[in-house]
């Protein structure tokens, strides 16, 4: 940090989710608690400790989803997260406005990671539903991300940028 003087940009991407068809009375506390704490609690600790290193100018972009507006009833638990999510850029936006700190948040919708062959059980016809007919690839949500770590975007903060392939969100 000395040597750079300090963190202009923090983007908080980590996330974890398990597809449960079988309800709620199929998370086990262990599957809720590493959902809550890779979701939630990483995204918490991180911004509340790069903060301290943040001179004005500097941005926090934190990933939301779809599934914090529409949630999926298979994803309950990770679309807690991703409301939660929403939320806390829109706070942190309004608390962090007077150091000349903005924060905002990209909510994609259906995109192809690793996460999803590993995570759901027939990923076959994931993303069709998307008004573009197919899930987005990550390199196409990088250009949301690099606006908002732009100086184009000075003056937008507490935003969630929807990235949805067509769907339209609140």
């Amino acid at each position: 940090l000395g040597e750079l003087g300090g963190i202009d940009l923090l983007v908080n991407n980590a996330a974890y989710q398990m597809s449960q068809p079988d309800g709620i009375e199929a998370i086990t506390t262990e599957q809720f608690d590493r959902v809550m704490k890779t979701n939630l609690y990483g995204m918490f600790w991180l911004t509340k400790a790069a903060l301290a290193h943040m001179p004005p100018g500097a941005s926090v972009i934190n990933t939301a989803s779809v599934q914090g507006y529409q949630p999926s009833p298979h994803l309950l638990d990770y679309a807690m997260t991703k409301s939660a999510i929403i939320s806390f850029t829109h706070s942190l936006a309004q608390m962090l406005a007077t150091r000349g700190i903005r924060a905002n948040a990209v909510a994609p919708g259906p995109v192809w990671t690793p996460l999803i062959p590993a995570t759901m059980p027939d990923p076959t016809d994931f993303g069709k539903q998307s008004p573009l007919g197919r899930p987005a690839q990550p390199a196409e949500m990088a250009p949301a991300y690099v606006f908002l770590a732009s100086d184009r975007s000075s003056y937008i903060t507490g935003e969630i940028v929807n990235a949805t392939g067509g769907a339209p969100l609140p």
